[in-house]
């Protein structure tokens, strides 16, 4: 009898203690929700990123690049998501046009830039508008979000429509460099950048006079009221390839 409580407990200390491996979307892949229109419920496109097969490049990279800021005992590292959803059906550059599908015709991309002193296989880092604020995530993090061509092949006369956000979160699992590759969450609120001549055809664009946000011109926000936003919502990234740039 004291045998088998023994043995009871040996295994489930074995168990718990055995390393947890993160399964939550889909394999290779970086999965989300655009939301266009958060206030609604019914202005969302999925965002799957597109399968590398035989001749088609990969559109799912994690970057971990190194910082240089003149000093020797100081490091900052940039860790870099990119993804792009340029096709459907079957989610690849070969078989694309085997059927339609859903938002068939949207071509989008997204990028989610952190700021970090010091890499971990497991880490959370977030961003908000704040450079400095109590209780506050810092202005760690970049999300960019790109409309190349929307489900009507509106493509705004060939610029898209660009979207930036501050406020972004990133829960980074399992960040193997032996392996190359990590998995993880995100998400982020972004600010339309663009002009758009013809709201009307997008989705989430509620007018021209509509105030515009883009850092890379200084371009910032005066009245928040006054400014089209959307959500990516619901993202996940699992066992995409992982690219070291760093002295790790």
């Amino acid at each position: 009898m004291f045998k088998r409580i023994l043995l009871f407990f040996v295994l489930l200390c074995f168990f718990s203690c055995k390393e947890t491996v993160f399964n939550s979307g889909l394999e290779n892949r970086v999965t989300a929700v655009i939301d266009f229109s958060p206030e609604l419920y019914d202005q969302k496109i999925d965002f799957t990123s597109d399968d590398q097969v035989e001749n088609c490049g990969n559109s799912d990279v994690f970057y971990v690049d190194e910082i240089a800021d003149g000093s020797i005992d100081n490091k900052i590292f940039k860790l870099t998501l990119d993804a792009r959803d340029f096709f459907k059906s079957e989610n690849n550059c070969n078989q694309y046009d085997w059927y339609t599908t859903t938002n068939e015709e949207v071509d989008h991309e997204l990028q989610i830039i952190a700021f970090v002193e010091e890499i971990q296989e497991n880490m959370y880092v977030a961003g908000s508008q704040y450079l400095y604020l109590d209780n506050y995530p810092t202005n760690a993090m970049l999300a960019t979000y790109k409309l190349k061509k929307n489900a009507d092949e509106y493509d705004n006369n060939g610029l898209g429509i660009d979207y930036y956000g501050f406020n972004a979160e990133m829960d980074i699992q399992d960040l193997d460099f032996a392996t190359g590759t990590v998995s993880g969450t995100f998400s982020a609120t972004l600010y339309r950048a663009t002009a758009v001549s013809d709201p009307s055809n997008y989705m989430g664009v509620d007018g021209v006079d509509a105030d515009l946000f883009n850092p890379g011109i200084a371009d910032f926000i005066e009245d928040i009221e006054l400014v089209d936003s959307i959500r990516i919502e619901n993202g996940v990234f699992q066992r995409i390839t992982l690219i070291n740039n760093s002295s790790y």
